[in-house]
């Protein structure tokens, strides 16, 4: 399996944070979190979860808070 292509960047970060805040949802469901970061205009963050080699990363990220991945 390759490697995701794309870091977290800041915006990305800002992103989750702020879907984060804004629904109190489940952040590990990466499909809910894609739906509802394209319907709140953050788009850099649907675009990131649209490619499914990122949700490791993505998990990692919001258990843990490092942006290095797995």
């Amino acid at each position: 399996m390759d490697a995701a292509k794309n870091q977290i960047t800041p915006t990305i970060e800002e992103q989750i944070y702020s879907v984060n805040y804004n629904t109190g949802m489940n952040m590990l469901d990466c499909h809910a979190v894609m739906r509802i970061a394209d319907r709140e205009g953050c788009h850099e963050l649907a675009d990131y979860l649209s490619d499914r080699r990122n949700w490791p990363d993505y998990k990692h990220f919001i258990l843990t808070g490092d942006k290095e991945g797995v």
